[in-house]
This record gives structure tokens, sequence and C-alpha cells, in this order.
């Protein structure tokens, strides 16, 4: 199974957010697994370096730069060790998982597609080396640091890729089409009907991040977007 059936199999496909991030702490296996329970065919999460005390680099799964927001301690992600990281705790005594446990979870639902972001430099070589190891379920890389994403694809040349924009620009289709993507993955306030019907010449699913709004899920759906990541996926199950 691929990403482009991913996308085949459903006229609009509902991505897990950070899981179901409106519903659970955000980029914990808690939220993977809801999401998964709510019938999500795809989650989305974040991918951050950083490094064993024996200095092994590894992908934590998180968003922000700082951990203070989601979780009970405070400071850069950066400046954390792998060992320290985790003893961190998130909402309901939630740890952060690395990259590996999340596909070790997904590994028992071969139907479940992940979206990997690559949230920072030196995130690519990491990436291509577990999915690699990887073979159970579909896999999209997406970022918005477009030159990490160059990088990962010309480290893996099969595993699917889309780059992500956070605001419109002329140049979409040319960035997906030079990166060999697969999709599309843009803001939704970024997206116009005038928009999408270029887009769609290029024959790519595009996906719309964040939607939490059944009328805007509506509208997205009615100028062609294939899908959108939100936080609450329990609100468009049957849409």
């Amino acid at each position: 199974m691929t990403i482009n059936d991913v996308f085949r199999a459903s006229d609009f496909l509902i991505i897990g957010h950070r899981g179901a991030a409106g519903l659970a702490p955000e980029n914990t296996l808690a939220s993977f697994r809801l999401a998964i329970e709510l019938g999500c065919p795809m989650l989305e999460l974040d991918v951050q370096r950083i490094y064993s005390n024996d200095g092994t680099p590894r992908l934590c799964v998180f968003h922000d730069d700082r951990v203070d927001r989601t979780t009970n301690g405070k400071g850069l992600v950066k400046d954390y060790t792998v060992e320290d990281l985790i003893k961190l705790r998130c909402a309901n005594d939630q740890p952060i998982p690395m990259l590996e446990d999340v596909l070790d979870l997904i590994r028992t639902y071969p139907k479940v597609a992940l979206n990997i972001e690559l949230k920072g430099q030196q995130t690519a070589e990491l990436a291509a080396e577990l999915i690699t190891k990887h073979t159970y379920n579909p896999i999209l890389v997406s970022s918005f640091h477009l030159e990490e994403l160059a990088k990962f694809r010309r480290i893996d040349k099969t595993t699917a890729v889309a780059p992500l924009f956070a605001r419109w620009r002329k140049d979409i289709a040319a960035v997906a089409q030079k990166l060999d993507a697969t999709a599309i993955n843009i803001a939704a306030t970024s997206i116009t009907q005038n928009r999408m019907t270029g887009l769609l010449e290029g024959n790519l699913p595009v996906a719309a991040y964040t939607v939490n709004s059944a009328s805007q899920a509506a509208t997205l759906k009615q100028y062609g977007v294939s899908g959108i990541f939100t936080d609450y996926p329990d609100k468009f199950v049957n849409i």
C-alpha cells in the first residue's frame, strides 16, 4: 500500500494532526492511538534531532522549539538529552516518544499511513534511516524546510514526500515537481478556488492544515482539496 493508495481510497482524507491533538496530549502515543481508534487513515507528527548521553543522534516527536507549552519542563528541546527528555511528562502523564516508538505502534495497523514532518536541520538522514527499516506502513515525509526535504529526497528516492507551505507562493507546483513529490501540504488559509484550480493541474493531491471546522472542510472539499489535517478527527469521521 502506498501514499497514493491512501489518497485514492478516500474522496476526502482525514489526517490526525499530531495524532488527535484537540482530544489528547499532542504528539504522544495516547494521541496517536486515539486518532487510529477514531478511524484516521493517516497520522501526522513532527520530529526534531536530539542526542543521547553517548552522542547518538535520535529523532524525538515534538513540535515546539521549547518544551514549556506541552510538558512539565522548561527550556529548549535541543538542550535536552534523550534520557532527560523522556523523563518529562505531557498532560495525563504522557511521555514524549521517539520516532521509532510511533513506528512500532503503527506497524500493527498496516493500512494507517504516517506523515513525518521534518521540523529542523539534520533530520533528513535519520528519518531516511528509520524509514528504510520500517516497511509496514505508507510513509509521507514533509517539511517547511525545503532544503532539508530535498536532502531527504537525495538520500531516499522512493519514499513519498510533500513540500509544506505556510503561505501561498507562485512556484508551489514547480517546487513539488523538482522534489518528485507525491502530494502538497499547505495552510488552509492560503487556499482559494482559483489557486486550487492551478494546483490541480499538476495532478497531485493537496492536503490543507489545520482544519477544525466542518464548514471550512466542506468548502475546501468543494475547491478540490484531497484531505485535511485536523486536531478533532471525531468531527469528520463521516464526512
